[in-house]
């Protein structure tokens, strides 16, 4: 059974009060009515402090909150929700890795293996931990006993290219590099099994998969988790 493009419509607010076609769901979805009502919902009938408040309201809006992180888990197929990290958005949670992680873990004479198709949030903050570690960030460049990280992003958000993961997590563990997976364009379109794909962390944001603004996800294997400083 197919749907028409008149009835997908429907479900969007902004589509049926604007005479627009809107192409740029790449940087950002629209919302639909479901999730409008649902945040609306929240505010109307549970908002109050998560993880503090000890009272009946506080205590619905923390269940609320980790049951969200519940759906997340499910969604991308974590092994616990303690591995689900809500940030701010995709770039939110690679700088979380990057200096969090990287800060800690990377040194001198260590490289830091990204593709030439990375969005720049996936570059820069790599960067940063260049300078700042003394690893050397390469391009596109081929793996070596010194890769100890592996940035790159699944699905292009310029050519829509889908980089083969399964192939890059083999040669990252070959040479006993983590790999971080950006998965803001791959997220809304394709299923993600982190377990299966065996990615170390995988970043992506809510606002390109019809979410609110303002939401992202950072998974990363317990393992390293505990290790970070926050």
């Amino acid at each position: 059974m197919t749907t028409s493009i008149s009835e997908i419509r429907k479900d969007f607010p902004l589509l049926m009060s604007n005479d627009v076609i809107y192409l740029d769901t790449a940087a950002t979805s629209q919302k639909p009515k479901c999730v409008i009502d649902a945040v609306q919902e929240f505010y109307e009938k549970y908002n109050a402090n998560v993880l503090r408040g000890l009272y009946p309201l506080s205590v619905e809006a923390t269940e609320r909150y980790e049951n969200a992180r519940k759906t997340v888990q499910r969604f991308i197929h974590a092994a616990c929700p303690e591995e689900i990290i809500f940030t701010r958005n995709a770039t939110e949670s690679m700088n979380l890795v990057a200096y969090s992680y990287g800060m800690a873990n990377l040194k001198a004479g260590d490289e830091i293996l990204v593709s030439i198709l990375e969005h720049h949030s996936n570059i820069l903050p790599w960067q940063m931990v260049s300078r700042a570690t003394g690893a050397k960030l390469k391009m596109d460049e081929a793996f070596s006993e010194h890769t100890k990280l592996v940035a790159v992003t699944q699905v292009s958000n310029v050519l829509g290219c889908v980089n083969d993961i399964p192939e890059l997590v083999k040669r990252a563990r070959a040479c006993g590099a983590v790999i971080l997976m950006d998965a803001a364009q791959s997220a809304p379109h394709m299923p993600i099994d982190v377990q299966k794909l065996d990615v170390d962390f995988v970043a992506f944001s809510g606002h390109k998969m019809l979410a609110p603004m303002g939401i992202g996800v950072l998974y990363g294997k317990e393992r390293w988790l505990e290790r970070m400083p926050p």
